[in-house]
């Protein structure tokens, strides 16, 4: 009987759903028409041994972005500074 009982609670707890993180949907193999290809005219990155490093990106679209940083910050986070521009599509340039 005892035994009866347990496997009714196995059971049962197999056939729970279970919450939690699934796997994301596969993307589509169709091409989506809102986005365009854009060319990267400028890709310059250093990444020092002691945590120092820039970066400075151009794309053909005007988007531009640079950022340095090192670990300077207490207990040896990084203190990092940087900006970006581009346009937005109402013809604002933003900086």
């Amino acid at each position: 009987m005892k035994f009866v009982i347990l496997a009714a609670l196995v059971t049962l707890a197999v056939a729970v759903p279970q919450q939690g993180y699934g796997a994301p949907a596969p993307r589509s193999s169709v091409r989506d028409d809102s986005f365009e290809d854009v060319a990267i005219l400028r890709d310059e990155r250093v990444h020092e041994d002691d945590g120092r490093y820039n970066f400075d990106v151009e794309a053909e679209n005007g988007i531009r972005a640079s950022e340095s940083g090192s670990p300077d910050g207490p207990e040896g986070t990084i203190v990092s500074a940087g900006e970006y521009s581009y346009t937005a599509p109402d013809g604002t340039d933003v900086w």
